[in-house]
């Protein structure tokens, strides 16, 4: 075969891979490959909505109070309002401020009520309360009158409450944090200022009078104004302060509460305390931070779908930086009402989020 020939061939193989390249079918600039490229770049991050519902509302400024969903309604009990008593070092005598036992209620979560009982607990504040077995139940706390507090107290209206038990099995403390799970009531941690305690037991009660201790010491750092949520049927405690002042950001989970696993040590949001958990939308939340000069970061709301990785929820917060607030879940939104602001006051503001 001579060099005419040879050429002729390569002629031809090149002609035909020309053809062959051009009649494979391409991807049109805005169809299927412009649709697939344009997905990858779409965030899924679940962004969380913010209102101001009021910035006042008819109850008092105040933190460290009780909010839960009862009977289709927001209710709103008990708490402190340190205004007007913060000295120039931000110190405050706590015993001094007002504390409550008032009793208020929303359908609507901006129009409130204010419901008169003469059969309540003395005022107090940072008490736990939770629905279980058709009824509301409220322990723990700090109240002038008897100072840190045991005594267990229930309600099927949440208007006229019975003392049903002085002095439950557990210390008496205040910021614990509490939740139900698996037809039982469970306390952890807390703090006693007065024997200066700081607690990591974990105690429960399947009839909201007799308490069993599932652990004595839990793995996790004693601490007091943590966070707590049940998420995929397992506790998520997070967060919170021992007695020095120092803050957590760690976070522990557990399906019994007497065995605990460290879910992270080093998530991406900064120590705190007085912060809020939840389980909403499918995903456990972090909400808030005070944000003073002590605490300095900003506020700010996270989310995760195990504990252990974590999102940020898009920029800061439009409602400031706060401490001991409280949080429900009303009619798919979240509500955040109260707490203590940066600026040292105490708030009555109401906010509302919705997932986009």
């Amino acid at each position: 075969m001579d060099k005419k020939e040879i050429l002729k061939i390569l002629l031809a193989l090149a002609a035909l891979a020309v053809i062959s390249f051009w009649s494979i079918e391409k991807p049109k600039v805005g169809g299927e490959f412009a649709k697939k490229e344009e997905e990858k770049t779409v965030s899924k991050e679940p962004l969380l909505e913010w209102k101001e519902l009021t910035a006042s509302a008819p109850w008092e400024p105040r933190d460290s109070h009780e909010t839960f969903v009862f009977k289709n309604k927001i209710w709103l009990i008990g708490g402190l309002n340190g205004n007007g008593l913060v000295d120039e070092n931000h110190f405050i005598a706590y015993w001094t401020a007002p504390h409550f036992n008032d009793i208020w209620n929303t359908e609507d979560s901006i129009n409130w009520t204010k419901i008169e009982s003469e059969n309540i607990w003395t005022p107090r504040r940072s008490m736990s309360i939770v629905f279980f077995k058709d009824k509301l139940w409220m322990f723990g706390g700090w109240s002038k009158a008897g100072g840190y507090m045991n005594d267990i107290w229930n309600s099927e209206d949440g208007i006229n409450w019975t003392r049903v038990e002085t002095r439950a099995a557990f210390p008496a403390r205040e910021g614990q944090a509490a939740e139900v799970l698996g037809g039982k009531i469970w306390l952890m941690g807390g703090v006693n200022y007065d024997k200066r305690k700081v607690f990591n037991d974990v105690w429960y009660t399947d009839d909201g009078i007799n308490w069993m201790e599932a652990t004595d010491g839990a793995p996790w750092a004693p601490r007091w104004d943590h966070a707590l949520a049940v998420h995929n049927e397992k506790f998520y405690l997070m967060a919170g302060m021992d007695l020095m002042g120092k803050l957590y950001n760690d976070v522990w989970s557990s399906s019994d509460g007497a065995n605990w696993m460290l879910e992270t040590d080093s998530p991406q949001w900064q120590a705190r305390q007085g912060a809020s958990a939840v389980n909403f939308g499918g995903k456990l939340w972090l909400l808030g931070r005070l944000d003073d000069y002590e605490y300095g970061g900003t506020n700010d709301a996270w989310y995760s779908e195990d504990g252990k990785n974590w999102e940020k929820a898009g920029a800061e917060l439009p409602w400031d930086g706060r401490e001991d607030f409280t949080t429900v879940i009303f009619r798919d939104k979240i509500y955040i009402m109260g707490g203590m602001a940066q600026d040292w006051t105490w708030r009555n503001d109401v906010w509302q989020a919705e997932l986009k």
